[in-house]
């Protein structure tokens, strides 16, 4: 019989604002986590390491880097007592362009981070998962791939388009192995980032990342077996 604890897990862009609620209630719950970082970023590892006093570890690398990807997954096997139960893949960014004017390296960048990091990471995740036989893996999209796509969002869109692809397409090739893959699908996500960003919008519409990060684990849970290749809209209101 399955336990209901989640019991080792992987968190992508562990600096990030949703992905640092999930690895809180993560441990809060008894889960062992290790979250992932890029290169460069030594000293906030070593600072996010402390906090949790052993019950985090922190490894950094490329996720656009196959190499990379590979021995990150490897050691968190290592680290985390050779299962990984469930993946995060919180790594994104986002700008506001227009096709007409778009760089041709900004839609580069944007299918890097919102796309690429995830099947590339999310690849090496899932033959670990389908070697145990079980896993689920969460990914986040954006809510406004599923309704009309604003003048101004459309290359951001695409890559997270692309995403939502990969996590239906994914879902069917893990179903045989056990291996759930979803999305959540959140509109604004309440950071310091975005409200600087945005000082005009009321950000008590947009979606508080604790909340976020507690619906993700809930998707998560082992007791979830039947919810997978679902693209699952968050809001903070009902828009």
């Amino acid at each position: 019989m399955k336990t209901k604890k989640i019991n080792t897990a992987t968190v992508a862009a562990c600096f990030s604002v949703t992905a640092q609620a999930l690895i809180q209630k993560l441990i809060e719950s008894g889960t062992q986590v290790v979250g992932f970082g890029r290169k460069g970023d030594e000293q906030r590892a070593a600072e996010l390491e402390r906090k949790y006093d052993g019950k985090l570890t922190v490894l950094l690398g490329d996720l656009t880097d196959e190499e990379d990807c590979r021995q990150l997954v490897s050691q968190s096997q290592a680290i985390l007592g050779g299962a990984i139960y469930v993946h995060y893949h919180c790594t994104g960014v986002y700008s506001w362009n227009r096709w007409e004017d778009v760089e041709v390296t900004e839609v580069e960048r944007l299918f890097s981070a919102n796309f690429t990091t995830a099947w590339i990471l999310g690849r090496e995740v899932f033959s670990a998962m389908k070697r145990r036989g079980d896993g689920s893996i969460m990914f986040v999209s954006a809510r406004d791939t599923i309704r009309n796509i604003p003048a101004g969002f459309g290359p951001y869109m695409a890559s997270k388009l692309a995403l939502n692809g990969l996590v239906e397409s994914l879902a069917a090739e893990g179903a045989q192995y056990g291996i759930k893959v979803n999305a959540v699908l959140p509109t604004i996500v309440d950071t310091d980032v975005n409200r600087q960003a945005m000082p005009d919008v009321d950000p008590m519409t947009w979606v508080d990342p604790i909340q976020l990060a507690e619906i993700m684990i809930d998707l998560t849970q082992p007791s979830k077996t039947n919810v997978s290749g679902a693209l699952i809209p968050v809001s903070g209101k009902m828009l």
